[in-house]
């Protein structure tokens, strides 16, 4: 990874005076900028970029941590009444169990004692190949780097030698009591992989063999579609039971209990998560990897800080601090290019989306599209759970980040293609899961997006004739008709529809949609259904605004239209009382571009300004620079302070989590970014429309609001 994402966590700042109480302070951060010289991005970093974390901020560490002592580090094991006292090393040899409980491994084979007298699964790692060869499947840089990632796990090996004081404390391998080690694992135990990552014995995609799982995608598939075996050892479970954290400090328990128990993908503004990589695999991964663990832990304290009615600033941002810190560590140890640290960086992306802060967010897309196009290639990424969620994930940010500031996508067409084909031909195979089918739906809305932000980008670059650009957008709005008009009866079967509506209440003046209409909710498993319908009408909202050659008054009255129909999915959803957790966080998006192409007489404006409290308060910030466009669209400078007349909704914490993420917000690096935060070329074209008010409301009354 170049320097520049290393000068880009260092040079970050924002969390300075936020001292968290009940936190232990290290002696010292990591110092010191890197060498800029002959290096301009990082010049260019540091000469504009002041936001989200500085070096002298307390961090959170593990209580008791003792400074490792130079040279090999050894584990003492207590015996008998703990007065005796044999040391030994951990090596890279022993059983991935005993790895995973950071005791000893005695190394029988094929079942070492431990792992017999507790009923423990006991898997060995493949036996290393020729120096400087990679294993089967796997990237050199897989291979050198991702069983490094994780600090706490014990397969070290010679890399013991080296001093670090973020370690987790020494283990005492404490011989256990017969009775502890004959107790059959719980559901909170999981064997762990070579890269500290959880076994998976089987799976929708494969079988196992020797620790190492091999997939291949279904033996009949569309043209284009996977078709390739490969084996990669460094993945995780689709499913199974809780990780056990129990081994952790309190507060990190508590947080890691309600993620699991609070947070889903939907979080994450992602409709499906067919393989539960949020709920199960991403905990299992973090309790490997210290910068993640304290990312996710992180993330959790914000949602429950938010809910909190006493909760404080600093009890997340501790957290998120010390996650930097740490991943800055990996990347002075060069030891970046593998699962644990990609996932970490796109956590950290999702922490500064939710801050509304899309300068930041960029630096983090950046070093993971580094990251995820040399663990994985298109061939590949489809094949594993973790491959399949960091694409999706990651691609999201690329299309988002895209179409809203105007500029072309980062990844390659292929990688938007291979999910789109994979997604086909498992669905060919698996006719009665529905999962597949809505991953087509998804990848495939998730591709004409690419296609609209290249298009966009080469028109706002002169790089296409308006005769070109013009067949294009046409081209682009005819498959966006045919995506609509194209599902799946699967996804829309009537027995999955909300027909109770016994939460009903009356309409009133102050509503400008009906969210009781039936046919928009359905129940899960067909949840995505309501999601990526109300996508669709977003990105349609922001193709049609595009449009060069569309008479105004026509324009606004088409994107009117669907702009109700996004706000209805909104509504709906919000009071829909069975709605999943973070259902709103995912229409966010939606309504935000539903919202500038609404009439904006006082019902409209102040019905908007409820649902902008109401993302704000769930943690959805607002930055000031966006508030202060939509002031100017309401009329109103009120709302760059708050949406809400008297206040209403802004709690202490929130105040202060804004004020935070205004500090953050307060610089942009370069046009580009400035484009990004302010989505110029979306106010531009609103400006325009504003000159003509009648188009909206003719939009209003076309719709019968």
């Amino acid at each position: 990874m170049g320097d520049y994402y290393h000068h880009f966590l260092t040079s970050m700042s924002g969390v300075e005076d936020y001292s968290p109480a009940g936190f232990q302070h290290s002696p010292q951060l990591p110092g010191g900028l890197i060498s800029t010289q002959g290096n301009p991005a990082a010049l260019a970093y540091q000469s504009t970029q002041r936001l989200g974390y500085i070096r002298s901020f307390p961090e959170p560490t593990f209580p008791n941590t003792p400074k490792p002592s130079k040279g090999r580090r050894k584990v003492a094991a207590t015996v008998g009444n703990g007065t005796d006292h044999v040391k030994h090393r951990r090596t890279r040899s022993g059983c991935f169990m005993c790895r995973s409980r950071r005791v000893k491994c005695d190394e029988t084979r094929p079942i070492c004692e431990r792992c017999k007298k507790g009923n423990r699964e006991c898997i060995y790692p493949d036996p290393p190949g020729p120096k400087g060869a990679p294993g089967p499947g796997k990237s050199k840089e897989m291979q050198s780097s991702t069983c490094k990632a994780s600090p706490s796990s014990s397969n070290e090996g010679d890399e013991d030698d080296r001093e670090s004081s973020n370690q987790l404390e020494t283990i005492y391998d404490d011989d256990e009591s017969e009775d502890a080690l004959q107790q059959a694992p719980g559901p909170h135990s999981q064997p762990v992989e070579s890269c500290g990552l959880p076994h998976e014995r089987q799976g929708s995609e494969g079988l196992i063999e020797d620790g190492v799982q091999v997939l291949s995608s279904p033996s009949t598939s569309t043209a284009g579609s996977i078709s390739v075996a490969t084996r990669q050892s460094c993945d995780l479970p689709s499913s199974g039971g809780r990780t056990d954290w129990s081994h952790l400090p309190p507060d990190f328990q508590h947080h890691l209990t309600y993620y699991v128990d609070n947070i889903t993908n939907y979080h994450y503004s992602l409709a499906n998560d067919g393989d539960a990589f949020f709920g199960t695999i991403m905990p299992s991964l973090a309790i490997n990897h210290e910068p993640l663990l304290y990312a996710l832990v992180g993330f959790s304290a914000y949602h429950a800080t938010l809910e909190n009615p006493n909760g404080q600033l600093q009890d997340f941002l501790g957290y998120y601090n010390r996650s930097v810190t740490l991943l800055l560590d990996c990347i002075k140890r060069k030891e970046t290019n593998n699962v644990p640290v990609l996932v970490t960086i796109l956590q950290l992306a999702t922490m500064d989306e939710f801050l509304g802060d899309w300068v930041n967010l960029m630096g983090h897309q950046k070093a993971a599209l580094e990251i995820i196009t040399k663990v994985f290639t298109p061939e590949t990424v489809m094949l594993t759970p973790v491959g399949r969620a960091c694409l999706n994930w990651y691609s999201r940010y690329d299309n988002y980040v895209a179409i809203m500031g105007g500029f072309p996508t980062e990844l390659p067409r292929e990688w938007f293609e291979v999910m789109v084909s994979y997604s086909q031909s498992h669905a060919a195979v698996e006719t009665g899961n529905v999962r597949w089918k809505a991953d087509e739906r998804s990848s495939r809305l998730r591709m004409i997006s690419y296609d609209m932000s290249m298009l966009y980008a080469r028109g706002s670059r002169g790089q296409i004739s308006p005769e070109g650009f013009r067949e294009s957008h046409e081209q682009i709005t005819q498959r966006l008709l045919d995506w609509k008009s194209s599902w799946d009866p699967a996804l829309t079967d009537p027995a999955y529809l909300v027909t109770d509506f016994s939460y009903q209440r009356p309409l009133d003046v102050e509503d400008i949609v009906d969210p009781y209409e039936k046919g928009i909710l359905f129940k899960p498993p067909l949840f995505t259904t309501t999601l990526i319908t109300a996508e669709w009408h977003s990105i349609f909202i922001m193709h049609l605004s595009q449009s060069i050659d569309t008479p105004q008054s026509q324009l606004f009255e088409e994107i009117g239209q669907h702009a109700y129909v996004a706000c209805q999915y909104f509504e709906s959803v919000e009071f829909w009382p069975l709605k999943p957790k973070g259902a709103l966080i995912s229409l966010q998006p939606c309504i935000s571009i539903a919202a500038l192409f609404l009439p904006h007489d006082m019902r409209h404006q102040m019905w908007i300004r409820r649902k902008f409290a109401l993302l704000d308060m769930l943690g959805c910030i607002h930055p000031t620079a966006r508030r202060i466009k939509m002031a100017q669209v309401f009329r109103d400078p009120s709302c760059a302070r708050w949406w809400l007349p008297n206040d209403a909704g802004l709690t202490p914490v929130l105040q202060n989590i804004r004020a935070f993420a205004d500090d953050r917000n307060a610089a942009a690096v370069n046009a580009q970014q400035e484009n990004i935060r302010e989505v110029r070329h979306l106010f531009a074209k609103l400006e325009v429309g504003l000159a003509e008010p009648d188009a909206q409301v003719k939009a209003g009354e076309s719709t019968g609001h």
